[in-house]
This record gives C-alpha cells, structure tokens and sequence, in this order.
C-alpha cells in the first residue's frame, strides 16, 4: 500500500495514459501540416501578387483553435474516476472552500499537478461557495438559450426576403459578425476592395429557395440534432444567425430596430 506522498503522485500520473492517445497524436500531426500547407499556398499567392497582402491580413493562421478540439478530446478520454474518489475521501472533512487547496497542495507541481486539477474544478464536491451559489443562475441562462422552433426561423427568413434590403442587410450582418480580420482583394471589376475574414466561412442566405437549406447548414434540422463532436463547417454562421432572427421576432420584423439592438464586434484599421 502507498500513503502520503507516493500514494499522491500515483494518483496524478494514472491520469496520463489517456486511452486516446494514438488517435490524438495522429489528428495534432494532421492539423499542423494543413496549417502549414495553408500558409505556404498564401505566401504563394502574396509573392505573386504583393499589392494585395500589404497588411498581410490573411497570414495570421494558426492550429490552436482546432488543435483546442484535439485537447478536449482527450482530455475526455482520460481515466478519471480513481483520481476523483480519491479526492473526493482526502477531502471529505475538509470545508468547501478549501476542499481545492488540500489537493493542490498534496498533489505534485508542474504539468501532471495542474492536469490532475484540471478534472477537479467542474466537479461539484470542490466548487467554492461563491461558485456553488451562481449554479442556480447559470443553469437558468442555459435554459433560456432555447433554439426556436424550425418553422418559426423559416417564416422569419421568408419574411426577411420580402423586405427590400432584406436580404442584403441580413447577410452584410453575417459577414461582419463572423469577421475576425480583413484585407484587400481585387474584383473582377478591376478595383481593390476590403474583404472581411474569418477562420471558417460563412454561410450566407441566397433567396426563397435557400430557406430550408440555410437552416439545414446553420444545424437548424429537422431530424436528430447533430453530436457535440460534430466539427461543423458553418458553425461561426449558427449564433449571429439565430441573434438576428430572434430580435428580428421579437421587433414585429423591423428591420431597423432589429439592427439597432444587434451588437457588431468592432475591427481594429478597418478602412471606412
């Protein structure tokens, strides 16, 4: 039998070899090179064409967004039961707030310590009381974030395309809600204009008959909704989609009053 010291590193380390771990390795080794492949076709093109990547707006890629996804996973797969029973009895006499400290304190520095801790702070036997209280709240916020119903979006889309500039102003919207840097590209018109980007694309809305197929793309289905580990390609598009739609409703389909309680995140030398 192990106590004390060994018995705690023990229990840090058996968190380690996560069953995920081949799986991991290869899915990291597959990111990284299409990251890298990716920005050798844009230096590429910059070389060639240098007048449009003056402010090298497209350069700026990277795997850690995706490779989060990879780390999640697993972590997931991480053996974690042992770990937390066995918390859960060294600190079972402990008060609440300090339930956390003991184990930080016993179990050892560096990575393995704040991995072993890292399982630790969603449960709830070690959340504080300050952090236990807001329980309540944030369960009620999750509740509320409700998905309309598949025909009401519909609807409220058909009746966005009857509007004038119904169509123009809901995409411009999408575009610059999913904006996470800009740049210039020349037209097929032969000018220089700013162009907004984002790290997946966007979905835009193309008439009457891309209703049902929009919501399909914004994983608005009708069937069974798809899994949380389901790597959607219009995922950036779902959220400000849905915010738009959602005041759209809740204004009696004002388009100028929908607009002036959506918040637009701002671009830093975003040319006028």
């Amino acid at each position: 039998m192990l106590y004390g010291d060994e018995k705690s590193l023990q229990m840090a380390r058996s968190l380690l070899p996560s069953q995920w771990r081949a799986q991991a390795r290869q899915h990291r080794a597959l990111l990284s090179r299409s990251t890298r492949r990716a920005v050798r076709v844009r230096v590429s093109r910059m070389a060639l064409e240098p007048d449009l990547f003056e402010d090298c707006a497209d350069l700026d890629e990277d795997a850690a967004s995706k490779m989060g996804g990879v780390v999640h996973r697993r972590r997931r797969s991480d053996k974690v039961n042992p770990f937390i029973r066995w918390a859960k009895h060294r600190t079972a006499e402990e008060p609440r707030d300090s339930r956390l400290s003991r184990i930080r304190g016993t179990v050892p520095e560096g990575v393995i310590g704040a991995h072993a801790l890292g399982h630790l702070r969603d449960e709830e036997h070690f959340m504080s009381t300050a952090e236990l209280a807001h329980q309540p709240a944030w369960r009620l916020r999750t509740k509320r974030r409700h998905v309309p119903e598949r025909g009401l979006l519909a609807g409220l889309l058909r009746a966005l395309l009857l509007l004038p500039e119904g169509q123009k102003v809901f995409n411009a919207y999408l575009k610059r809600a999913c904006a996470q840097g800009w740049g210039r590209r020349l037209g097929f018109d032969g000018q220089v204009h700013v162009v907004l980007n984002g790290r997946r694309p966007v979905r835009l809305l193309m008439g009457v008959h891309d209703v049902l197929p929009f919501l399909d793309a914004i994983d608005v289905c009708a069937g069974k909704p798809r899994s949380w580990g389901y790597a959607h390609v219009h995922s950036a598009t779902r959220g400000p989609a849905l915010d738009f739609l959602k005041a759209f409703h809740r204004h009696k389909q004002d388009l100028a009053s929908t607009l002036a309680t959506l918040p637009v995140p701002k671009l830093t030398n975003l040319p006028p």
